[in-house]
């Protein structure tokens, strides 16, 4: 469970490879719900998809304690700094679009006054006043991270790969739960 100089431990692993997973199905449930029309199915969709961002948020949050308690293996020392300046930004940034993403959801849907459960069950409270102008807004914030998380994603994967495949180094490995 806990992570060697080389190699991240099995709780960060399961983490990140959770997260990442939770991820791609949040997003895939929104490209999918955009083409429905109002109705029950558009509805259900909506509350899957809303109760995976609360889990993103939960995990992501837990994820950072985690990290804090238990620090990432050290990048290879022949990494360029510009590379690795890249990386722990990249690192920051997708944790705050992890964060930041299920809670302007989170308040888009509160301000206008409609009801959270998580997974069916548990109802979310609403902890933001009835306000149009703020429940607008967070839902801009909300649709237009989308773009900041597929770009972030993109360079986080895009970087792995490369690292892999190209200065074939470590890096990859280091958080693939085997090898």
């Amino acid at each position: 469970m806990q992570q060697s100089a080389q190699k991240y431990g099995m709780v960060a692993m399961t983490l990140h490879w959770t997260v990442a997973a939770l991820i791609v199905f949040a997003v895939v449930l929104a490209l999918y719900m955009g083409g429905l029309d109002r109705g029950n199915t558009k509805d259900l969709i909506l509350g899957i998809h809303k109760s995976v961002g609360l889990t993103i948020l939960l995990l992501t949050c837990g994820r950072g304690v985690w990290r804090l308690t238990h620090p990432a293996p050290p990048l290879p020392h022949t990494m360029p700094i510009l590379q690795r300046h890249l990386a722990h930004a990249t690192h920051a940034l997708l944790y705050v679009i992890a964060v930041a993403m299920p809670i302007t959801g989170y308040i888009a849907v509160a301000a206008r006054g409609r009801e959270t459960s998580f997974l069916g069950l548990l109802p979310v409270p609403i902890l933001v006043p009835l306000d149009r102008a703020l429940a607008h807004n967070a839902e801009s914030i909300h649709v237009y991270s989308q773009y900041a998380l597929y770009a972030l994603v993109a360079g986080h994967v895009g970087a792995a790969l490369y690292h892999h495949f190209v200065t074939r180094d470590d890096i990859l490995r280091r958080m693939w739960p085997r090898g």
